[in-house]
């Protein structure tokens, strides 16, 4: 779908997907917005100017992503081969997923933000440390015994999804970078993940926003293994940073695009005002664990015993992203008991 004159989204399905019904629902989506269970496609964006081929996102590695992203292409007068910059908002699997295939193909320039680069090596190429410390991690957040074998492995079956590749260029946030008549600037705005980045073009008032920013959910912000800090108090205050800016059009990684940020900003904002104030609540006078809490928590796509176990590790990490900033904030403590963290009220 042609956005302006040499920028281009384009759109590659979730592997459960084909083709055709993630193409239905991009459509249904935008004329119904909805929360649908699990995320049917990604929405890549093709910056082409003179020589310039810029491919913002990917894909999963798999045939079926590939052949969208080609015909995709296609339909814009180009190819996979004659990508020069491809830029990783972030590297979950269902945007840098097909980076290696595509660094293939052609000479391409990988670009990805230091702190995401960090984690590659550990996630994909060796990823059983990772296993073994989520397993001691989740434990230590009161996950029964029986059910953090599989949580902690929950991610794993996505590893041959991706065609894992190191950057060419990694970014810290504040660089720029033409393409052709177009004027990007990375900004840097950490939450969904340590290295998310944004990228805003101000001539023509247009923002990509990858997850940062969505049309009608919220990304998920987790604690987790390889996290520090506090990151959901990283993705308020990315929010903020984006809120100034002057911004007509918003061109997300998933769903369909937004014409008011402010607006959307304000929205996410609340969302998350009412979702700590519901998690003060869920935790016990005695103190809870983050499971315990997760359990309590009503979840848009159901409960947290009906999940998959990628879905409940998301979901446990994000019940401890918003209990951390509630700490952050003064309005919870914490205290470890034996082995297991629990969080107590003020």
């Amino acid at each position: 779908m042609r956005i302006t004159d040499g920028i281009y989204q384009l759109l590659t399905p979730f592997p459960q997907f084909t083709i055709e019904d993630a193409k239905a629902l991009r459509v249904q989506l935008q004329e119904h917005p909805r929360v649908t269970k699990g995320l049917p496609y990604v929405l890549p964006y093709l910056i082409k100017d003179g020589d310039d081929t810029v491919l913002v996102d990917c894909g999963w590695n798999t045939d079926s992503a590939y052949q969208a992203l080609e015909e995709g292409m296609k339909e814009h007068g180009s190819h996979p081969s004659e990508i020069t910059k491809l830029v990783i908002t972030h590297v979950h699997p269902d945007h840098y997923g097909m980076a290696g295939r595509l660094k293939q193909q052609s000479e391409l320039e990988l670009v990805i933000h230091e702190k995401d680069a960090e984690v590659i090596n550990t996630r994909y190429f060796a990823p059983k440390g990772l296993v073994d410390d989520m397993a001691a991690f989740m434990e230590s957040n009161g996950v029964p015994p029986m059910d953090t074998p599989n949580m902690s492995r929950g991610s794993m079956g996505m590893i041959g999804m991706v065609a894992a590749v190191p950057p060419d260029t990694e970014v810290k946030g504040g660089e720029t970078f033409k393409v052709g008549d177009f004027d990007f600037e990375i900004i840097w705005t950490p939450g969904h993940s340590p290295g998310h980045i944004c990228l805003y073009e101000p001539n023509r008032k247009i923002l990509l926003t990858g997850d940062h920013i969505l049309p009608t959910i919220t990304p998920n912000v987790s604690i987790h293994a390889q996290t520090h800090g506090s990151p959901l108090g990283d993705y308020m205050r990315s929010l903020d940073l984006l809120l100034n800016l002057d911004v007509e059009l918003v061109l997300p990684a998933h769903e369909f695009e937004i014409k008011d940020l402010k607006k959307r900003i304000a929205e996410i904002e609340s969302h998350h005002e009412v979702r700590l104030d519901e998690m003060v609540a869920c935790v016990d006078s005695g103190g809870s664990t983050g499971w315990e809490v997760a359990g309590r928590v009503k979840w848009a796509t159901g409960t947290l015993a009906e999940f998959e176990p990628h879905m409940q590790r998301a979901a446990v990490g994000e019940t401890l992203a918003h209990l951390e900033y509630l700490f952050e904030q003064g309005r919870l403590g914490k205290v470890m008991r034996g082995k297991q963290l629990y969080w107590l009220p003020v």
